[in-house]
């Protein structure tokens, strides 16, 4: 099978040759594992049996590489990295690996009426580039192909300001909806020309957005319903008429809502926390079985920078076998693999799937 048979299969429950693999890592972790196996890039992926790749649209104004989840637009004399929302965040950098942290400035703080909202700068589709989609998807063509795209209430929460907004959508709801509004408008229409340049021949597309902690959702479900799931619900209608899959990603405890993801058509669940309550891949598989695809599972808090090899490859056995029966599952990490992940632990799993 090809990688792309691989995922499809996967996403359509149908048992393919082997598990796909789809793996992430921070900077710092990729160059280690460069100089542990010392080999090129492509041998590297190929090492490791990656099925997938990312195939985005390019920003045309970054002022560096170095970004949280949209592209940098600005520095300030603080080093404060602003993003396309006007978003601020900065460097921090941990036990040899650096990230971006949100600088706790929300832009939108005082500005608490429609009218502002609506002369807010938002950020247009005219900022970026689409014109290499289609050429990078035909250089992949045996790869399964995603892009990524972000959701409204974490823009909103680091917009507004993350007390501001919960109360915003209890006791402002006209101008939460607004605001979201203003953050799925660019979105949707993102998403819309990046299906259009891939020709109909995408894979997945991710909806982004975080709304649980480990212990459980930040909002109801009551109100998910409400507010949010209508931009979900839109955004899948979208994906799925260009003839690609939906996969939604959300850290943290979100089972309250895995029946609803279900029913608007989400088909990838990512990153699945095994270690969030009702979290657990096994038990997710025996609860919906061949109604959604996981994608994830693979502990990166407790297992991967602690465990052992031999650990390693007994967890990654139980999702084979158990998550993966009957497809249904793609491995990859409950995150990104961080610097404290083990490469011998990261190589112990992909061993195990593909054999070796």
């Amino acid at each position: 099978m090809t990688s792309k048979e691989r995922v499809l299969c996967a996403i359509n429950h149908i048992q393919p040759d082997r598990v796909p693999i789809d793996l992430r890592f921070c900077a710092e972790k990729w160059q280690e594992l460069k100089n542990y196996l010392n080999v090129s890039e492509p041998e590297i992926w190929r090492y490791i049996g990656q099925d997938v790749v990312t195939i985005r649209p390019k920003y045309k104004y970054a002022v560096t590489d170095i970004k949280y989840a949209d592209p940098t637009i600005r520095i300030d004399e603080r080093g404060y990295y602003y993003d396309i929302y006007g978003v601020p965040f900065r460097k921090i950098t941990v036990s040899g690996q650096s990230y971006l942290e949100y600088a706790g400035e929300a832009v939108l703080a005082k500005i608490d009426n429609i009218d502002a909202l609506n002369a807010y700068n938002w950020p247009t589709t005219e900022s970026w580039d689409y014109s290499s989609i289609h050429e990078n998807i035909v250089e992949n063509g045996d790869k399964a192909t995603w892009a990524r795209s972000r959701g409204c209430f974490q823009i909103s929460q680091l917009m507004r300001g993350f007390d501001n907004f919960l109360v915003d959508m209890i006791e402002n709801e006209e101008y939460a909806k607004s605001l979201m509004d203003h953050i799925y408008a660019f979105v949707r229409e993102d998403v819309r020309l990046t299906l259009e340049a891939g020709t109909r021949e995408y894979t997945f597309i991710e909806y982004n957005d975080d709304i649980a902690t480990q212990r459980g959702m930040m909002i109801s479900p009551k109100l998910w319903r409400k507010l949010l799931r209508p931009y979900m619900e839109d955004f899948c209608s979208l994906v799925h008429s260009y003839h690609a899959y939906v996969r939604y990603h959300s850290c943290g405890s979100i089972t309250d809502i895995i029946d609803d993801l279900i029913e608007i058509g989400v088909d990838i669940l990512n990153p699945v926390q095994p270690l969030a309550a009702g979290m657990d891949p096994l038990l997710l598989k025996e609860r919906y079985g061949n109604r959604i695809c996981f994608h994830g599972g693979l502990d990166i808090q407790e297992l991967l920078p602690n465990g052992t090899p031999a650990e390693t490859r007994g967890q990654v056995r139980k999702l084979i076998d158990i998550v993966g029966k009957e497809g249904g599952y793609i491995l990859a990490g409950s995150h990104t693999l961080q610097i404290d992940v083990k490469v011998e632990n990261i190589l112990a799993a992909v061993d195990e799937v593909l054999g070796r």
